[in-house]
């Protein structure tokens, strides 16, 4: 699903995905997040780990793309993930850390 980012829009990972896809990749539900968000309660140390590589990701697809085409490159089909959107790759076993090494050839311009 394709979303539109205007000029005002704020570019925060949690802001573009939306809260199912960050509960989807967080392996956590919806109103998990919702009431945690409202709360500021902790997250689960594997939930904040998997949050940190979440950021790293978006972070460093911002040093190569703009907002808009970093999250076009998300929820698109990529080769080297076996034709398959990142957004739906991180929320596996490993898949933040799959998606995370794609971005980091991506950004030192290493083929994949």
């Amino acid at each position: 699903m394709s979303r539109v980012l205007t000029a005002n829009s704020r570019t925060e990972i949690e802001d573009v995905l939306g809260t199912a896809e960050i509960a989807h990749i967080l392996g956590i539900h919806p109103r998990t997040v919702e009431r945690r968000r409202a709360a500021v309660r902790r997250l689960s140390p594997l939930e904040t780990q998997r949050k940190e590589k979440l950021h790293r990701i978006w972070k460093q697809l911002l040093e190569i793309y703009n907002p808009e085409n970093a999250l076009l490159w998300l929820e698109s089909s990529v080769p080297v993930l076996g034709y398959r959107r990142p957004v739906d790759v991180m929320s596996e076993d490993g898949g933040l850390d799959r998606v995370l090494d794609v971005v980091g050839r991506m950004s030192w311009g290493i083929p994949s």
